[in-house]
């Protein structure tokens, strides 16, 4: 099996031969042998500082600064250079083996209230069924991750219905028929021919913040977090480097990795829900959370959900772009397709149990 950073150069190459097409993959069957280095139990770094704004983030702002709309070139550091952030007195930085041993929680999430799903990828397209339903081409190449059958007409009972023996998903918890999705990344060395980067996996972190009890997502639930018009490191969205140290800062731009090691991508939802819309427009529907409570407005906790997508990395120095814009812009769409008895499953044993 090649190694990421020979898959990595063939998606240059041949995209680059399909004059920037997008590269998209077959559906992959789960557990395929297509990444025989990601075992479960490989230890999985975590990027999430402790918070320093009245609504929590997952990272803070770099040194480098923001990226720009001509591409995001990383300054490389030496291999195995980059240092760990700082760990605020207190925080917990690890979780129950689910799936494997994981560091992964965001600031205000107790020990032992998360649970972890993966999900290989499954396509490439330019649509979008939260933002612009039935309508392609839409908007800006994204790539899915979790439901095999999403399309531009998809809709959260379809996604439900379609994955109703279990066989319709990409993700290792089969009862998960979600779409999970992200803005498709580039390389843009030549900013007129940008070629897109086949992503490996999502992994989708839910999670009871300190305090908080919450509720399943309901049936029909969709939910959108980040900024694609962000030009500066957002509160929580940002990028990192697959084995960051825990509270490694995130960054606006895809930081200088070793090689072989993957880029991720990180954005954290809101997880305060008005209790009335299971979708809007404006996202208006949910807010994040003020330290352990949620706003009068918003009065329902639901699981604080962080999507981390993986995309392979060759080591070297190259120019990256979001097909939305900038790096900077980083954001994400969840389109509930769980079968609801197993989601509240999950949330009665991992979330709201005690201790």
């Amino acid at each position: 099996m090649p190694s990421p950073s020979t898959r990595f150069t063939a998606v240059l190459i041949a995209a680059t031969a399909g004059a920037g097409a997008l590269i998209a993959s077959p559906a992959l069957a789960r557990g395929g042998d297509h990444r025989p280095d990601r075992g479960p139990n490989r230890p999985v770094a975590s990027p999430l500082p402790p918070p320093s704004a009245p609504l929590p983030g997952v990272g803070v702002i770099a040194p480098d600064g923001p990226g720009t709309d001509q591409g995001d070139r990383r300054a490389r550091p030496a291999p195995g250079s980059r240092q760990a952030g700082p760990l605020a007195p207190g925080d917990d930085n690890a979780s129950p083996r689910v799936g494997g041993a994981d560091r992964w929680l965001s600031p205000g999430v107790r020990r032992g209230r998360s649970f972890r799903v993966s999900c290989d990828f499954v396509k490439a397209g330019m649509f979008d069924p939260i933002v612009a339903p039935g309508v392609e081409p839409a908007g800006h190449d994204h790539q899915f991750f979790g439901a095999l059958t999403i399309s531009k007409d998809s809709t959260p009972a379809d996604l439900v219905a379609a994955n109703a023996t279990r066989e319709s998903t990409s993700c290792a918890q089969t009862r998960d028929g979600s779409a999970y999705w992200m803005p498709a990344l580039q390389v843009v060395d030549d900013p007129d021919n940008p070629v897109a980067i086949e992503p490996d996996e999502i992994r989708v972190r839910y999670a009871a913040p300190r305090g908080q009890r919450v509720r399943p997502f309901p049936a029909g639930f969709t939910l959108i977090a980040g900024d694609k018009s962000a030009t500066e490191l957002q509160a929580n969205a940002g990028w990192r480097c697959e084995f960051d140290a825990p509270r490694t800062p995130l960054e606006a731009a895809p930081p200088g990795c070793d090689p072989d090691e993957a880029i991720v991508g990180v954005v954290r939802f809101p997880n305060c829900w008005d209790g009335k819309d299971l979708t809007s427009p404006t996202q208006d529907h949910m807010a994040y959370r003020s330290g352990r409570t949620c706003p009068s407005t918003h009065p329902v906790a639901l699981p604080e959900m962080v999507q981390e997508v993986f995309w392979v990395d060759d080591g070297q120095d190259h120019a990256y772009a979001l097909a939305s814009g900038n790096t900077a812009g980083l954001h994400a769409d969840f389109m509930n397709g769980w079968n609801q008895r197993a989601l509240r499953n999950q949330v009665r044993r991992w979330l709201n149990r005690r201790g």
